[in-house]
């Protein structure tokens, strides 16, 4: 009896892997950032509702501009070595 088990996680293979694997955390952590937003307002803290603000601006331009980076080094199939 042959087992046939795929794995969940592999290392993706070529750029356009990368580009869908890197979208799809990026628009988890986006979803999570939103979810902790929501419990930071409902604590009433001004201070800590800005901090997680802040934080979730920087860690989505931070994300797109990373996936901008690989889409562009895809797209011009520049040679790293």
């Amino acid at each position: 009896m042959v087992h046939n088990h795929q794995m969940t996680f592999s290392v993706p293979s070529t750029w356009s892997e990368l580009n869908v694997r890197a979208v799809e955390l990026l628009f988890a952590v986006t979803l999570l950032i939103g979810a902790v937003s929501f419990a930071v307002m409902a604590s009433g803290d001004p201070e800590l509702v800005a901090v997680v603000a802040l934080s979730g601006i920087t860690v989505v331009l931070f994300g797109t501009a990373l996936i901008r980076l690989s889409e562009s080094i895809r797209t011009t199939e520049l040679s790293l070595f």
